[in-house]
């Protein structure tokens, strides 16, 4: 039999509540029923033999792409997610091991290192090492040419069978190697391909997939530097250049079957390359606040004729500088099509972390061009919202969830549902009422259940929860978490019934729902 140890389960947990099930939805309410009875759900998930594990009901849905399209991304059952993050945590540091040297800037992403408050990676992602590695190469004076090369849908093409390989090679047991490849084989349906888009573990096992490709290019004598999927090989010559670009071509298809992305992939001449690829958007923002820092310092100057320095300013100076340095550069990011999209993420983080409202308005008036950052912009209006701001806020995400041509899309609604639930629900309670009663498909009674749990609408939840094991599994403990308004007596004898029912999840949240 192939078990977790209740600590691994133990530091899933922690790392789920502290930094989410997946970096893309919403985080389920489950997680705080699951708290709630930990002990003992800890201990059947330790009982579990992973290796004959059929996975739960999982989400899927589409996010749209700045440049069109889709990618397909995934938000496991919670059960499933705690299991699938034991796992990988179990197997993390024989996979680190394995791979180059954090210090030698080749494997720049993720670098594993886990702690006891549910951290797997440095504080840093390595986003940084990658930019300065490709800087220093580049000006170095060694090469004219850099391949940019980027690999084509990668998570979703990613071989199980690839990744059981790895995991052996890295010193993970077989047995245990077999049964990750065997989740995952669950969640795509037998489908051998393909590793979930959103949950942290993914990226350990993308990372694994890698290293030998790493291997490979230094066994070649190139010079590289790798971010996730994204190859940097720096060339002596063009003809090095497109040698190292057939080379790569040829062996990720031939150990991974997998290919190049060709709008993303080409040689360029350094110049270029410093030109347009080397660009790190929180160099910008502290070079643009530096900038104007010295350009007020400048007109204090000319003003006054005093010379000061930048400690000689007050700090609303400062902080004033940042926020117009923030204005500026997400105004260039929204007309800049496509969405560059790193960019709109940083800012509007940089946004919600100084809690700043000062990108609001852009934000409510862009809200179709930002949807691939959808989750990003959503979290910032939720950290901003004051009491001054909620109507407008409000107002302008239902108009947008009843008006745009993009609100049918089940990702957008679903985070519209959840930010207008957890912090609009008193003021707008009609409106979202009909916005989750016309959800469709999709999402179902999910939403609307929550909805009824944040309002008070004991009357709904008294005729659903008499036809709840009807609905699938996400709904289901949607309604049972509702029943929490119900009176005493009546929550009670119900939850009993539902918790006495078989699923583990399904008598967690009932038991939450009782006694919290």
């Amino acid at each position: 039999m192939e078990q977790l140890k209740p600590e691994s389960l133990d530091w899933a947990l922690t790392h789920i509540q502290r930094f989410g099930d997946t970096d893309i939805f919403p985080v389920p309410f489950e997680y705080e029923a699951i708290k709630h009875s930990w002990s003992g759900l800890r201990d059947k998930l330790a009982t579990i033999d992973i290796a004959a594990y059929e996975c739960r009901s999982l989400h899927r849905t589409l996010v749209p792409k700045p440049k069109g399209g889709y990618r397909v991304a995934i938000q496991l059952d919670p059960i499933d997610a705690l299991i699938y993050t034991a796992s990988i945590y179990e197997a993390a540091d024989v996979i680190e091991k394995q791979r180059i040297p954090a210090e030698q800037k080749v494997a720049c992403s993720y670098r594993v290192q886990p702690d006891a408050k549910g951290q797997l990676f440095r504080t840093t992602n390595g986003w940084n090492d990658y930019h300065e590695k490709s800087q220093l190469l580049a000006e170095s004076g060694k090469y004219n040419f850099v391949v940019v090369a980027d690999i084509a849908d990668f998570y979703n093409q990613i071989s199980h069978h690839r990744i059981e390989n790895a995991l052996e090679i890295a010193g993970v047991t077989p047995s245990r190697a077999k049964s990750i490849e065997r989740f995952l084989g669950n969640l795509t349906a037998l489908q051998s391909r393909g590793v979930p888009v959103g949950p942290t573990g993914s990226i350990v096992l993308a990372e694994a997939c890698l290293s030998d490709v790493d291997l490979f290019l230094l066994r070649k004598g190139y010079t590289h530097t790798r971010y996730v999927d994204d190859f940097r090989i720096f060339c002596i010559s063009r003809s090095q250049a497109y040698s190292a670009l057939h080379d790569l071509s040829e062996y990720l298809y031939t150990a991974h079957r997998l290919a190049l992305q060709s709008d993303k992939t080409k040689p360029l001449p350094v110049e270029s390359f410093l030109e347009e690829e080397l660009f790190d958007p929180q160099k910008v923002e502290e070079q643009r606040k530096r900038d104007k820092i010295n350009e007020t310092l400048e007109a204090i100057f000319l003003s006054t004729g005093y010379v000061i320095t930048e400690d000689d300013l007050p700090l609303v100076d400062i902080q004033h500088v940042v926020r117009e340095n923030l204005v500026e550069l997400f105004a260039g990011c929204l007309s800049t099509l496509p969405l560059p999209q790193g960019l709109a993420r940083y800012l509007l983080r940089r946004g919600a972390i100084l809690r700043t409202a000062v990108l609001q308005e852009f934000v409510l008036n862009n809200l179709e061009v930002l949807s691939p950052v959808f989750r990003d912009a959503m979290l910032y209006l939720l950290r901003t919202s004051q009491a001054k701001t909620a109507t407008r806020i409000g107002s302008a995400l239902i108009h947008f969830a009843k008006t745009s041509d993009l609100a049918f899309l089940p990702y957008l609604r679903m985070w519209l549902l959840h930010i207008l639930t957890e912090k609009f629900a008193i003021e707008f309670g009609p409106s979202i009422t009909e916005l989750c009663e016309n959800t469709g498909d999709k999402l179902r009674v999910r939403p609307r259940a929550l909805l009824a749990r944040e309002l008070h609408h004991i009357d709904w939840v008294r005729v659903e929860k008499e036809t709840w094991n009807n609905y699938g599994s996400w709904d289901k403990r949607a309604i049972i978490w509702s029943a929490r308004i119900l009176p005493e007596d009546e929550r009670k004898y119900w939850l009993k019934n539902v918790a006495g029912a078989g699923d583990l999840l399904d008598a967690a949240v009932a038991k939450a729902a009782a006694e919290l």
